[in-house]
């Protein structure tokens, strides 16, 4: 890890000073980012170091594109409630970049998680587990095709002196530098586990919701309505969470594997449903609906590839994304484009339809603000929007907490990356409880929609049971 140039006062002296002279001018604390180019590395040890020292830690990496981001610490924090939530953040947030003082080339950044529903959950899964927060970490790593870059944050007060902020990103620097040497086995075998499982609702009574909503769809109450169930893990050892990202990053590179780690618990999957990325303020987004399941051969799997492109429900199912998509985007895009038709994402065990979609955004949009007016998605709440998130709470008798929600990054140049929190599981010691759901539609089975849950409830169940 190449961090002198960090660690040398005189290379930072100047910056400090700035801070120092901005934090006593506006009487408040403002934030300091240092940033260094740094030597390509694994950043799943540093993850793994900081959970084993009690430290709220972060990890978003997408393997095929070689692109990561790596979140150690917590310089400052908000959390927030209610429908406007994100851009309460959003704006709460921007305003501390605006104030901040970088020395370096990246822009100092945050990492955000928004929980399917406006409200804090007040259940025992997700208790500690707000409605909303946003972190802007000690210590980042970003990781993209051009290199990495290592991004200090501090927050500077008008009480503060020189050698105090040097001091604090010195400590910093050795932090990082023990967690970085983590030795090479620490994600090696361990002995297997024994545990039991347990569904929500009951797989009898998750049918009879699915049965329930196509007679209110054939009624004409919605179109689509997203049913989630929860399986529940109970383990003899603390399942490791480390070795479970681990697994799911080499088993589903073409994923976003995610780890969002706090004293509350351990929130990780492996998502294939991107719902924001911005990059020099060129938008990506995509409508992922409609699933199938994988061939046990090239011919077979071709086959159920051609049938989840031939399916009438599948295609209806899909469309409604992306329409909505598309109505959502005109207030904050320009020069949206999408394929004419959907193609076949292709994952270890299902394949699904997918329409990429690019935009420019207009002048004065943000990434957020994106995010709020996408989320939820009928892909994973339902069309139209208001009635069916009325009926989920109750048809679903879960509460979802994160899963579903937009979880990503963003930065104050107004880059970032958000994901939806699909596949993926809420981990405390030695109890799971994972997450899956499927889109009901005009004609869906409810035999068929429950094998489609328990299809996606395997990359978290084969990644923490290591099957």
């Amino acid at each position: 890890m190449t961090l002198a140039a960090v660690e040398a006062p005189a290379a930072i002296s100047g910056a400090i000073g700035v801070a120092l002279a901005r934090a006593k001018r506006l009487g408040r604390a403002v934030l300091l980012c240092v940033s260094r180019p740094l030597d390509a590395q694994d950043m799943l040890p540093l993850i793994v170091s900081a959970r084993a020292a009690g430290v709220a830690a972060a990890l978003f990496e997408r393997r095929a594109a070689d692109t990561a981001l790596a979140a150690l610490g917590t310089a400052w924090s908000r959390d927030a409630e209610g429908p406007e939530r994100i851009a309460e953040l959003a704006a709460t947030s921007r305003a501390i970049f605006d104030d901040a003082v970088c020395d370096g080339d990246a822009a100092p950044l945050a990492v955000a998680a928004f929980g399917f529903g406006p409200a804090t959950p007040d259940d025992d899964v997700w208790h500690g587990f707000p409605a909303a927060r946003v972190v802007i970490p000690r210590a980042a790593l970003v990781r993209r095709r051009d290199g990495v870059a290592l991004l200090l944050h501090v927050l500077v007060s008008p009480a503060d002196d020189a050698a105090r902020v040097t001091g604090r990103l010195t400590r910093r620097v050795a932090r990082l530098r023990a967690w970085g040497a983590t030795p090479d086995d620490a994600l090696g075998a361990t002995p297997a586990t024994r545990y039991t499982t347990a569904s929500t609702p009951e797989p009898s009574t998750w049918m009879g919701a699915v049965a329930a909503t196509t007679a209110d769809i054939a009624a004409g109450r919605f179109a689509k309505l997203v049913l989630a169930r929860a399986c529940q893990l109970t383990a003899t050892r603390p399942f490791d969470c480390g070795r479970a990202v681990a697994r799911l990053r080499q088993g589903y590179p073409s994923c976003t594997t995610f780890w969002l780690g706090g004293g509350a618990g351990d929130f990780l999957g492996a998502t294939p449903e991107l719902l924001a990325r911005v990059r020099d303020g060129e938008l990506e987004t995509a409508a992922l609906a409609g699933t199938a399941a994988r061939g046990t051969t090239t011919a077979s799997d071709d086959e159920l590839a051609a049938a989840l492109l031939a399916s009438d429900k599948d295609r209806r199912e899909h469309a409604v994304v992306v329409d909505a998509i598309r109505t959502a985007l005109v207030p904050w895009c320009e020069n949206l484009s999408s394929a004419a038709t959907p193609q076949i994402l292709r994952l270890p065990n299902v394949q699904h339809l997918l329409t990429p979609m690019r935009a420019r955004l207009a002048p004065g949009a943000h990434l957020l603000d994106v995010v709020a007016q996408l989320h939820p998605t009928p892909a994973v709440g339902g069309a139209p929007r208001d009635a069916a998130l009325a009926v989920l709470p109750q048809r679903e008798d879960l509460v979802r907490g994160w899963y579903a929600g937009p979880v990503g990054w963003f930065d104050a140049a107004g880059d970032g990356e958000f994901v939806v929190a699909i596949r993926s599981a809420l981990v405390r010691e030695r109890r799971a409880v994972l997450f899956a759901g499927a889109g009901i539609v005009a004609g869906s089975d409810p035999d068929a929609e429950l094998a489609e849950t328990r299809l996606k409830l395997q990359p978290l169940l084969g990644a923490l049971l290591e099957l």
